[in-house]
């Protein structure tokens, strides 16, 4: 508990296995060989932001780490989000990690 914790200080986003499961079968949609297409259609950079969300790293983090504005990244958070046709960053968390352990 106390590496969550930690991690949570640091601004990453910190969901138990459990609570992962729950929230991708909350979401899953039957689409989702689809979205497995769209995600070729992303941009070299809103995958890299992808992965990072699925990571748990905050806007902020993200912009530290690639070298780019919090603003930036939260324009290509919208734009990810708007081609994988997800509501929220959980949304895209939950989904590239799904994505990650399907490969």
């Amino acid at each position: 508990i106390l590496e969550k914790i930690k991690q949570a200080a640091l601004g990453k986003m910190v969901l138990s296995e459990k609570l992962t499961s729950v929230l991708a079968q909350a979401i899953r949609k039957p689409d989702v060989s689809q979205k497995a297409n769209i995600l070729n259609s992303l941009t070299s950079r809103e995958f890299e932001i992808l992965k990072l969300i699925a990571k748990g790293l905050s806007n902020k983090l993200i912009a530290r780490e690639l070298d780019i504005s919090d603003g930036t990244v939260k324009v290509h958070v919208k734009h990810l989000l708007k081609k994988l046709n997800l509501r929220s960053r959980v949304e895209a968390a939950v989904w590239m990690i799904n994505k990650q352990k399907e490969a």
